[in-house]
């Protein structure tokens, strides 16, 4: 009995012991992964502290954020019919620029815009615009439970903007309209050093919004030379994709290694709130939990992640390719690793954004452009054969790489970009819920405007 019980604690020891070797070889791997990882970072470039990518401090004088802040804050605060005036007002505005507005409810929208409060908002965003810097005060250690409520407040001063600029140009006040959409791609920039992910989002989106502020005007009266001059240097740059790329390294050293670096109980809430595993079975829940506190599983997915966000940074910094936007969506759904799922963003879907933005700038610019030459010569029905004379620098459609499409047209024009499934359509635009076979256009004038 004695001998057959030593035998056995024998086996168990071996058991353990080997065991012990194998885990301890799983760690090295996977911790090899993770340092190759780190140093193929390291030797691209990219930043490896959360200071190096946080905005430094800006002067209370200098800083547009306070007054944008402000002119919020004070629009928030007045009562609505539904609501505060912000979200009302803005949302109100938003409807009048993109589809249309009933009678009625434009007359209410021109009412609640010609306010006093509005009309100091406004004010107050005019001179935060001229301001030299503009950084929101964020507490950047809270990882995913940092706070950000300017980005809805920029939505909505931005679309009050845009609907102010339209409505003083239908009203012939044109050096006010103009000066107003120029407020607006200002505030557009606002997040321009955001090392975070949304605050480029919304900045593309509001740059976006700006644009088409622009586009609108135009249709009732363009800009004269000195307005055109002041919008070109306005425009220049928008379209550089540096701020994009930083922001996936404040992505990842912000919430992805804030994350990774959580105390596993921590870890583990944050999980059971993304995959609510009161829905799952026991069994999965538990080999969930287990996935995320073994250690070679845990070190292997650390690695995974920053591979995926390097890769995330060479997508976004290439010329735009479905292909290469397909394989990095199949790559991220096949992969096993809870953490890396959980926290890569959606990135292709973020170039597709950049791309359209881009677009639509480098249209603008050519349009303007184009709006120019007309009133400079003495035929203003002719519009040039080519875009080659206007002296625009690289207006190539981010989606083709290709010069963007142009066609001189009844005294105006069709300028249009091919747009993410790299097909020329022809110029013809996206209808509502259409997926594909559109572009990126602007016709000018609108049809019905000639």
């Amino acid at each position: 009995m004695r001998k057959r019980t030593a035998k056995i604690l024998k086996i168990v020891a071996v058991a353990i012991i080997v065991l012990g070797l194998i885990y301890a070889i799983a760690v090295g791997v996977s911790a090899a992964k993770l340092h190759r990882a780190y140093a193929a970072l390291e030797k691209d470039g990219r930043p490896m502290k959360a200071q190096t990518v946080i905005p430094p401090k800006v002067p209370d004088a200098e800083n547009a954020a306070l007054l944008y802040e402000s002119a919020g804050l004070l629009l928030k605060a007045q009562p609505a019919p539904n609501g505060n005036l912000l979200d009302y007002a803005g949302g109100l505005s938003k409807t009048f620029m993109k589809e249309s507005l009933s009678q009625e409810k434009l007359a209410e929208l021109q009412q609640l815009i010609e306010q006093d409060v509005v009309t100091k908002a406004l004010w107050v965003i005019e001179q935060g615009a001229r301001r030299r810097s503009c950084r929101f005060d964020r507490d950047y250690n809270a990882g995913v439970n940092i706070l950000i409520p300017d980005l809805s407040i920029l939505r909505g001063l931005s679309c009050i903007l845009g609907a102010k600029a339209c409505l003083e140009a239908q009203a012939g006040r044109l050096d006010e309209a103009w000066n107003m959409a120029r407020t607006q791609l200002r505030l557009a920039d606002a997040t321009l050093n955001e090392p975070i992910l949304i605050g480029q989002v919304v900045r593309i989106a509001l740059i976006r919004f700006s644009l088409r502020t622009m586009r609108e005007i135009c249709e009732i009266a363009p800009p004269n030379e000195q307005q055109y001059r002041s919008l070109r240097e306005d425009l220049a740059g928008l379209d550089d994709v540096g701020p994009l790329v930083r922001s996936i390294d404040g992505e990842r050293l912000l919430f992805g290694e804030w994350a990774f670096n959580l105390p596993k109980d921590e870890l583990h809430k944050i999980n059971a709130v993304n995959e609510r595993p009161d829905h799952m079975p026991g069994l999965i829940r538990w080999f969930v939990t287990f996935r995320l506190r073994f250690k070679p599983w845990f070190l292997a997915d650390h690695a995974a992640y920053m591979r995926f966000m390097q890769k995330s940074m060479e997508f976004i910094e290439r010329p735009y390719s479905e292909d290469r936007a397909n394989n990095m969506e199949e790559d991220l759904n096949e992969t096993h690793h809870l953490m890396t799922r959980m926290f890569i963003p959606a990135i292709p879907r973020v170039k597709v954004i950049y791309c359209e933005m881009a677009a639509e700038l480098r249209i603008t610019r050519a349009g303007l452009a184009l709006l120019q030459y007309k009133q400079a010569h003495s035929d203003p029905s002719q519009c040039p054969d080519t875009l080659e004379g206007l002296q625009l620098g690289d207006i190539n459609d981010p989606f083709s790489q290709e010069p963007l499409s142009y066609k001189p047209q009844g005294g105006g024009f069709i300028l249009y970009s091919v747009g993410p499934d790299q097909k020329d359509n022809g110029g013809s635009p996206k209808q509502e819920k259409q997926e594909e076979d559109w572009d990126i256009v602007w016709q000018f004038p609108k049809e019905g405007h000639g």
